[in-house]
């Protein structure tokens, strides 16, 4: 009499769905955590959650775009290009579904901590953002194509063509306590992760 297989885990199965992800973030993040290199991490779409105790950005550009072009698929966002920001105990969450059910959990949740981190020309992706904030040196509803320095070079990192006639803010420095944001992606010139936690759970543990 053959034995059911009703309610088995195949592990196989499993760990080809969750092993890319894991590979791919943990070996961007541990390259980062070794060194200042490039970085870039974004999950088809899916927005993840990115918080610290402390940010400190300086040399910031923020306008108006959407996470693609213009499509049932596009979602709206900030914009975000730092020149430098540093983060005090920063942690990183996606949640991603699973193709199927253990125990009756549905989803995976990958977990990226560090004690002090820093970026060098950093591009976020912004979709939501709260904490304490202290601005300085800001100037709201600029052309986001005049977001320019006295000398005349553009304002923040390479951000690639600035629309015209796009309203925008530029800030000589932003200090967030308690930062809360939900992005769609995140680049960076440099990054670096000291101290470097990387986890799973299944219990849905994100970071706020």
């Amino acid at each position: 009499m053959a034995k059911s297989k009703a309610g088995r885990t195949r592990w196989k199965r499993f760990g080809v769905a969750l092993v890319p992800g894991v590979v791919i973030i943990s070996g961007l993040t541990a390259a980062a955590a070794n060194g200042a290199v490039p970085m870039s991490f974004a999950i088809s779409g899916t927005a993840f959650k990115v918080s610290a105790d402390k940010m400190v950005a300086e040399d910031v550009v923020q306008y108006g775009g959407l996470t693609q072009k213009v499509g049932p698929n596009s979602k709206p966002i900030i914009l975000s290009g730092f020149k430098s920001a540093t983060f005090d105990k920063l942690c990183q969450s996606v949640r991603v579904p699973l193709p199927f059910s253990i125990g009756g959990k549905d989803a995976v949740v990958m977990v990226i901590k560090s004690g002090s981190a820093s970026a060098d020309d950093m591009i976020a992706d912004l979709a939501q953002m709260t904490g304490n904030a202290t601005f300085e040196g800001v100037d709201i509803g600029v052309d986001a194509a005049q977001t320019k320095n006295a000398d005349g070079s553009l304002r923040g990192p390479d951000m690639g063509p600035r629309p015209s006639g796009g309203f925008a803010q530029q800030v000589d420095k932003v200090t967030v306590v308690n930062a809360r944001q939900t992005v769609y992606a995140v680049s960076a010139a440099t990054f670096r992760l000291p101290d470097l936690d990387i986890g799973v759970n299944f219990d849905n543990k994100e970071c706020f």
